[in-house]
């Protein structure tokens, strides 16, 4: 490759990561939690730069970095807390059964629930970034959103 194809390649990477990374990282973050999903998006950058023409080619590219991320936490593993435990003896910040309520929610359930609920994005922006339908999304959250009321006894 030449010289001028090759600035040409991390400069469109460059691009791509810059947009792309916080996404999958909050993606991953909402799915598995603060560190796994950290670690994972960087190792899925890391990974996307490798294989960056491979990457490109794909219709969805985010939707590919963020299967790779996936893939990472899932082989990593291990326990997922995505709420710190409430401290006893001060007032919790967040209501104390909310953690275990949202780790009981399937992985697609809690992404879409804490992508749209926590960080704000519309169906459409989970959907791009997931690959799927906006009316799987929102299925997602429907049923997520139900399951964490009737885990926490809230009425709607």
């Amino acid at each position: 490759m030449s010289e001028a194809a090759e600035v040409l390649e991390r400069e469109a990477f460059s691009d791509f990561a810059r947009t792309t990374e916080p996404q999958v990282r909050r993606a991953l973050v909402a799915a598995f939690g603060p560190e796994i999903g950290t670690d994972a998006s960087a190792e899925a950058m890391a990974i996307a730069w490798e294989k960056w023409e491979i990457v490109s080619a794909r219709p969805n590219p985010a939707g590919y970095v963020w299967g790779i991320g996936r893939n990472v936490a899932c082989k990593r593993g291990g326990e997922r807390r995505l709420f710190p435990s409430p401290n006893p003896p001060r007032e919790p910040w967040i209501e104390p059964a909310l953690p275990d309520a949202v780790e009981d929610l399937t992985e697609s359930q809690r992404t879409a629930v804490l992508l749209v609920h926590g960080f704000h994005w519309k169906y459409r922006e989970v959907a791009d970034l997931l690959g799927v339908s906006k009316s799987t999304v929102q299925a997602h959250v429907e049923r997520g959103m139900a399951k964490l009321r009737e885990a926490l006894g809230v009425e709607r």
